[in-house]
């Protein structure tokens, strides 16, 4: 459209102060255009138009003028725009500059009143909108869309039929689907839908290769909603696409259309039919599923198409058409091995198939190699997924999984460097990445068939783990801890001959705490209980021993009902404490484990009195507080050990071994001293002396004089403590000293 020159006019007025200042800021923004655009000015020129302007009235010379500086100042954006780098974007002060000129077309008005000229700003709102849309403003952008389309609904209103042009139709076209788009992005799904529907109407008025863009429009909109999670959203995306492939369909009806353009039209149908397969599969409609699937195999029969049909085929409880389509589609000479990971995954878990997953795999194996994408390591994942059990897929599953591991394409492949071969970098890596991978895949899957208690399976498992070690110093603890592992599975089944020939092999390999534990729990379990005391006092003398380890070695021995060892195990805990180490139990928790484990043993009185003395001793060593414990806990701890020692004499008296139950009933008195004193705690402390004196009397294999020389003393213990119990005079023990 040109702007011819009008004769100006003298008279001053607001609105020619408005765009004499406008014009200056438009000068300043060409001159430094188009290396730099200043924030400052495109600021300034914004507040003129929106105050100066605002409730400005336009002489037709001043609209042209108007009109003028829209234009310079379009030309301006174009030129900066057209100046940025490569890896430059556009701004928000690019298209702030193109709103301006079209808000002042707008505030101007049209020339002349003519529906060029409303189109003409329509187009100016239509492209800033596209300016807003590029740089993610969709609110600005479809702000600018309604303004065109309000411009556009007064050009119609106009009554002239001048305006069914080709170029204005294909600019409404353009207009709707840019709004749709703005809409879309703003969450107005049915506005976008509507304004679709609009572009849809013109479609008879347009170029036929118009056709694809809309049809592409309805394709993305539906790929959009079949990404969502929600089942509504996927149920829609099925819509979208049906109406793409309606449009297209009408489109190739035509008889009139070029080669390129029935070319574009048939690959989007493709597109359109794979894209509505997909959601149909997602909406659970594999009926409608396969017949997209046949329409795909009358144009082309790709990858894709087979796939679909084995997915659909396989939920529809189809199996042996699925194994079909499986071997169809592993047939085709494609590069997406994600394609074909994932066909293995819908027969290994839909239809149980696991001999033809076994044939497939080896052919893929053989088309792309073991390290292609990683094609073993993510075949074994599919197959050892689920958790064990003795259904029969499951134990094919395993022996499928255990023969891809131990292949020796794919061993040679994962442990090339080891054998010497020089790899590149990138490969090395990822040889590496899928060892370490496939190695703890068969770890864990050992490690659950153990916990299972599926043993068999887990010592192949872990077998076959082991293969996957590399031979350096991480790799050597690596397979110590396999080694170990595998005792653990041969020690259930009990195999204890080969969890020995396995644990020597851990050892020499690394030598540890760990190994020796084993060893001792192998003895245990073997009955052997000479060796597993054996184990105990190796486990002292190694490097890394915690004494954590002898807890642990009492519990399990205590689990086997192996006292002796439990016994030895404690013994061994009581040596420490000695030696001023810190650990995490009491000495008298130990010690009182230790004593009522030897309760529960037969003719063991004499190590019973021993760690009973030993106790005592160490009372008197390290003092009441620190050995009991204080406050209430100490006091109970206080009150075990002397009912204990009480409860032994007794049992001692009943079997006449008078000594014995004289010294039990001597440490008694001796533990009953220690709680707070008492009336109650005292008379406690005078009858175990008098008992202890009596036992003493009665036995006959101690000299007189000792036995007159012991209860001497145990009488003055027992008159202190009756002079401190009663407050009265002591003569009655004096008597009984006489008698003596």
């Amino acid at each position: 459209m040109k702007i011819h020159e009008l004769p100006s006019q003298d008279m001053e007025t607001p609105t020619n102060e408005a765009l004499k200042r406008a014009e200056e800021l438009v000068r300043e923004i060409e001159e430094a255009a188009p290396t730099s655009l200043s924030a400052d000015s495109v600021k300034k020129l914004r507040n003129v138009v929106a105050e100066s302007f605002a409730q400005a009235e336009f002489s037709e010379e001043q609209r042209v003028n108007a009109w003028r500086l829209s234009y310079r100042l379009w030309n301006t954006s174009v030129d900066i725009v057209n100046n940025l780098e490569v890896d430059q974007e556009l701004t928000e002060d690019h298209a702030e500059l193109r709103q301006i000129a079209s808000d002042l077309l707008a505030i101007a008005g049209a020339i002349g009143n003519t529906r060029s000229s409303f189109v003409r700003i329509a187009m100016f709102f239509y492209k800033t909108g596209c300016a807003w849309h590029k740089i993610k403003k969709y609110l600005k952008a479809s702000a600018c869309f309604e303004r065109a389309f309000e411009l556009c609904f007064k050009q119609e209103g106009s009554g002239s039929q001048s305006s069914d042009t080709t170029e204005q139709v294909e600019f409404y076209f353009d207009l709707s689907l840019a709004r749709a788009r703005a809409a879309w992005e703003l969450g107005g799904q049915t506005l976008a839908c509507s304004l679709l529907g609009r572009a849809r109407g013109l479609l008879p008025t347009v170029p036929t290769d118009r056709r694809v863009e809309l049809a592409e429009q309805y394709l993305q909109f539906g790929k959009s909603l079949l990404l969502k999670d929600d089942t509504g959203s996927q149920a829609e995306s099925v819509r979208y696409m049906e109406t793409g492939l309606d449009v297209c369909s009408e489109a190739l009806s035509i008889s009139q259309l070029d080669d390129v353009d029935r070319t574009n039209l048939e690959r989007l149908k493709q597109r359109l039919l794979r894209n509505l397969t997909a959601g149909q599969l997602q909406n659970e409609n594999y009926e409608s599923a396969l017949r997209c699937v046949d329409a795909l195999r009358l144009t082309t029969d790709q990858t894709s198409t087979s796939y679909f049909a084995l997915r659909a085929l396989a939920k529809l409880g189809r199996h042996e058409e699925a194994e079909r389509e499986l071997f169809t589609l592993v047939d085709h000479a494609g590069e997406r091995v994600d394609l074909y990971i994932s066909a293995l995954e819908i027969v290994i878990q839909e239809c149980s198939r696991i001999d033809a997953v076994e044939k497939a795999f080896f052919i893929l194996l053989e088309q792309f190699g073991p390290n292609k994408e990683q094609l073993p390591a993510k075949v074994l994942e599919k197959l050892l997924r689920q958790e064990p059990s003795g259904d029969p897929s499951c134990i094919k599953r395993v022996e499928l999984a255990l023969k891809i591991a131990c292949d020796e394409k794919i061993l040679t492949a994962l442990m090339a460097e080891n054998e010497g071969l020089m790899l590149g970098d990138k490969r090395q890596q990822s040889s590496q990445k899928q060892r370490e991978f496939v190695h703890a895949l068969l770890w864990t899957s050992g490690s659950e068939h153990f916990q299972a208690k599926m043993y068999k399976n887990s010592i192949r498992l872990f077998e076959a783990s082991m293969l996957y070690v590399v031979r350096d110093s991480e790799g050597c603890m690596l397979e110590a801890k396999s080694l170990r592992v595998l005792c653990l599975c041969h020690i259930a089944l009990s195999q204890f001959e080969r969890a020995a020939e396995v644990l020597d092999a851990a050892e020499k390999v690394d030598p540890c705490i760990a190994t020796i534990f084993l060893k001792f729990k192998m003895g245990l379990q073997s009955r052997n209980e000479t060796d597993a005391c054996k184990q105990i006092e190796r486990m002292l003398k190694c490097p890394d021993f915690e004494p954590e380890f002898l807890n642990l070695a009492c519990h399990e021995a205590i689990a086997c009902k192996s006292i002796t060892v439990a016994v030895s195990a404690l013994c061994s805990i009581l040596s420490l404490y000695t030696s001023e180490r810190i650990l995490a139990t009491g000495e008298v928790v130990v010690l009182r484990n230790l004593i009522l484990l030897l309760i529960q043993e037969k003719n063991r009185r004499s190590d019973i009195l021993k760690y009973f003395k030993y106790a005592q001793k160490r009372l008197h060593d390290v003092g009441c507080e620190k050995f009991f414990g204080a406050g209430s806990n100490g006091e109970r701890e206080v009150k075990w050990f002397s009912g204990a020692a009480w409860n032994e004499a007794m049992e001692c008296g009943s079997e006449q071994n008078w000594k014995s139950c004289a010294e039990f009933f001597a440490i008694s008195s001796n533990f009953y001293s220690q709680l707070p004193k008492s009336l109650g705690s005292l008379q406690f402390v005078q009858t175990a002396l008098l008992l202890c004196v009596s036992a003493l009397l009665t036995a006959v294999d101690v000299k007189e004089s000792e036995v007159i020389h012991i209860a001497t003393n145990y009488l003055d213990k027992c008159q202190k403590a009756g002079a401190r119990g009663t407050g009265g005079p002591a003569g009655l023990w004096d008597q009984d000293r006489r008698k003596l």
